[in-house]
């Protein structure tokens, strides 16, 4: 049966946490697929493990990132780099060259997270156990690309870490086990993320060994609950006069930092990124889809509720307050204060 762990941490925290299997000896040669920082933590706590050696860390190559075009290193590449490990750039494994490549290395064994990219099934078949996986939820919810997101967008009390063994599928493999983590309220994107990759390498050493030693079995997923998920892109982010204001504000947490959540203000603004959002507890609300400055303040209604918007940033330009958007443009807003839907 598949293991299922509890874990209840604010926040995770690593120390003294990882508990050796004295009676494993294995020295297994191993390599590392990641790019996204929520592989590391758990590549860090393998690679300090004795019962593995780290034969190499597959990662995307260095890409050009901001206005400077300058080329930014994945986390995992730096984290692998800064220790001294054998890093190997594969933008696409799927090409044959670089598959054979990846083949010569000589692992016997692989652990994948982060990766952002599909495996081949010719290198799938090659490890003997296999291609081990850390999924960032509750598997079979949340399959796919963004599963953190949706797991805030859905406001799932609980979610978790699946470590499986990868198939042909997308996050469908047989699960080896499973760690739960209460989702608290008002966390992010970003927050949640760094909360499970901690929670993810508590016992990743551990599982992984006894998988690879053939102790530990794997349990093919149900298919009830099962959800996909898919890439972000910006226009997720848009928020338009028929969304909730529930929804906003999970799709702000869910969107954070990346693609963010904004409006359209047709006449004023073709896109205003939403940089700081709160709830607006009691008081008149705002009609749905109208922005309203009150007291300094700038709302936004929405379904079933009202919204402040505490910092906005015009595309292309400045952080501002809300209020100070407003003011600039009290003009423009008391002719066409209304978002697009």
């Amino acid at each position: 049966t598949t293991r299922s762990q509890a874990i209840h941490l604010r926040p995770p925290s690593l120390h003294g946490a990882v508990r050796r299997c004295e009676d494993i000896v294995t020295s297994s040669r191993l390599i590392l697929f990641g790019s996204g920082g929520f592989a590391v933590p758990s590549f860090r706590a393998v690679a300090s493990d004795p019962r593995f050696n780290i034969v190499a860390v597959v990662t995307a190559p260095p890409r050009a990132a901001g206005r400077s075009g300058a080329l930014s290193a994945t986390p995992v590449d730096t984290w692998a780099s800064g220790g001294g490990l054998r890093v190997v750039h594969a933008a696409k494994v799927r090409d044959a060259a670089e598959t054979e490549r990846i083949k010569s290395l000589g692992a016997e064994a692989a652990l994948l997270a982060d990766f952002g990219q599909i495996i081949p099934k010719t290198l799938l078949d090659h490890y003997p156990r296999g291609i081990v996986n850390l999924h960032p939820s509750l598997l079979p919810r949340h399959r796919g690309a963004s599963p953190i997101p949706a797991t805030i967008l859905a406001g799932d009390r609980e979610t978790g870490v699946s470590t499986i063994v990868m198939d042909e599928g997308v996050d469908t493999g047989p699960i080896i086990a499973v760690q739960h983590l209460r989702t608290r309220p008002a966390v992010t994107a970003a927050e949640l993320e760094v909360e499970l990759a901690e929670l993810a390498a508590v016992g990743v050493a551990n599982t992984l060994a006894t998988w690879l030693q053939g102790s530990e079995t794997a349990a093919p997923q149900g298919v009830d609950g099962a959800t996909q998920t898919t890439r972000l892109g910006r226009a997720d982010g848009r928020i338009g006069a028929g969304t909730t204001a529930e929804l906003a504000l999970r799709m702000w947490r869910a969107y954070q930092p990346w693609p963010g959540v904004w409006v359209e203000i047709p006449g004023v603004a073709d896109r205003l990124i939403l940089s700081g959002v709160s709830a607006v507890e009691g008081g008149a609300l705002v009609a749905p889809g109208v922005l309203e400055l009150r007291d300094d303040t700038l709302l936004l209604g929405l379904a079933g509720g009202t919204i402040r918007l505490d910092r906005v940033t015009p595309a292309g330009g400045k952080s501002m307050t809300g209020g100070e958007f407003a003011r600039g443009r009290q003009g423009e807003l008391a002719a066409r204060g209304r978002i697009a839907e």
